[in-house]
């Protein structure tokens, strides 16, 4: 057995043997007041984060620059004309979309 399961597998006997056991044990006026009192002095659990957990915080907080970042890139570039509307229509009627391996690989 995995040690998890060695772990769950005691934490059961020992709570079915607390079960059984309950009408046997006498409990006093104050067994909240001191039950609250033992879990506030525990104080708070601090678990260390994941690195998946880190590395999602990381991306959500750079998604709105990089959002920024391709609206900026996509009005440079459509402000510099890199290439204009005619050149692209003379390129489909020239019929130079139907490259050759040779054309292609420049032999």
């Amino acid at each position: 057995m995995t040690p998890i399961k060695d772990e769950q597998k005691a934490l059961r006997e020992i709570l079915r043997q607390a079960y059984l056991e309950k009408e046997n044990v006498e409990v006093g006026d104050r067994w909240q007041e001191e039950a609250m009192r033992r879990i506030r002095e525990l104080g708070a659990i601090e678990a260390a984060p994941s690195s998946l957990v880190m590395f999602e915080q990381l991306v959500w907080r750079l998604a709105p620059l990089t959002c920024v970042l391709i609206l900026g890139l996509a009005v440079l570039l459509s402000s510099l004309d890199f290439i204009s509307g005619y050149d692209i229509i003379q390129l489909l009627m020239d019929g130079t979309e139907e490259l050759t391996l040779n054309q292609f690989f420049g032999l």
